[in-house]
């Protein structure tokens, strides 16, 4: 069977922090983690509790290989630098293997830099070793709408949006800022390929009246579109102005952008399997091909 051009596999599509009921859930109760293969390429979207088991399943994919890789290359990209989106990095096995070679991909946040914020949050007292500790390389790059990530089979390449790169790139990945978002805002990702498959990232947003019509352009037509959805109508009475959406907002979206699939995503850690499905039988009447977004959910292109 042919390898997939573009393959998005969830390791976590949980809110906030992991629900500390004890009740198992099907849907899964890990914070924020995407894996999406490319070609060759390796792209891992925010760091999660997610990113546990993605590092797991990594460490035993890369060994079953045989081992034959001069480096292990990785790339992780960030939609903000709130606590459940990073919750996951410092356990992140990868880090502790000397072949890894990660590159950090992030636009600015307020006045901070990536390689500050997680050399600070990697550090004593909040942690026993720093980045500077472990055997991984790493570089790190900016970000910003203006600046797009193309992957080519082999490497990838930061061109401003008025340049136009030679042919050849398998993927290209653009960003849009979200300022719906506490404190510094947070950023959307677009995923495309040259075929025009197009996979939309946009957690951590609070929805407009009408929509959000600078989203439903950079979604326009998308495959799949993740969008927050932490609450319901009656909970976003009381949480309005903290930056997350009903499935009511995604679905507006999901609709005038004319996207194919609606995953509903950051799940309130206070939702249980039953509350979940609930919401996606009310959402599937307004934007029928809409889901709950799971843990261990797989997409192919």
């Amino acid at each position: 069977m042919a390898k997939p051009n573009l393959r998005v596999k969830i390791y976590g599509a949980r809110g906030s922090y992991s629900p500390t009921s004890g009740t198992a859930s099907s849907i899964g109760v890990n914070t924020t983690c995407l894996r999406v293969d490319i070609g060759n390429h390796l792209l891992i979207f925010d760091a999660g509790s997610g990113i546990i088991k993605l590092g797991q399943d990594l460490v035993k994919e890369k060994l079953a290989n045989g081992n034959h890789e001069k480096k292990w290359k990785f790339h992780i990209f960030f939609t903000h630098m709130h606590l459940d989106h990073i919750v996951g990095f410092p356990y992140f096995a990868m880090l502790y293997m000397p072949k890894t070679e990660l590159h950090f991909l992030s636009p600015r946040i307020l006045d901070y830099d990536l390689k500050d914020i997680l050399n600070t949050f990697m550090h004593p007292p909040f942690f026993p070793v720093s980045m500077e500790d472990l055997p991984f390389e790493k570089h790190f790059y900016q970000l910003a709408e203006k600046i797009l990530c193309y992957f080519y089979e082999d490497h990838f390449e930061l061109h401003h949006i008025s340049e136009v790169p030679e042919g050849g790139w398998i993927a290209k990945i653009s960003c849009m800022r979200n300022y719906m978002h506490p404190k510094g805002g947070s950023f959307f990702y677009k995923i495309e390929t040259p075929e025009g498959r197009k996979v939309v990232f946009a957690s951590d947003t609070e929805g407009y009246i009408g929509g959000d019509q600078k989203l439903v352009g950079f979604a326009k037509g998308a495959d799949l579109l993740f969008h927050d959805a932490q609450y319901n109508k009656d909970e976003y009475q009381k949480f309005q102005g903290f930056g997350h959406s009903t499935f009511e907002m995604a679905c507006e979206v999901a609709n005038q952008a004319e996207v194919k699939k609606l995953l509903l995503f950051h799940h309130d850690p206070n939702h249980d399997d039953d509350t979940l499905r609930d919401l996606e039988s009310k959402a599937q009447k307004l934007f029928p091909a809409s889901s709950i977004a799971s843990e261990c959910m797989e997409f192919e292109f």
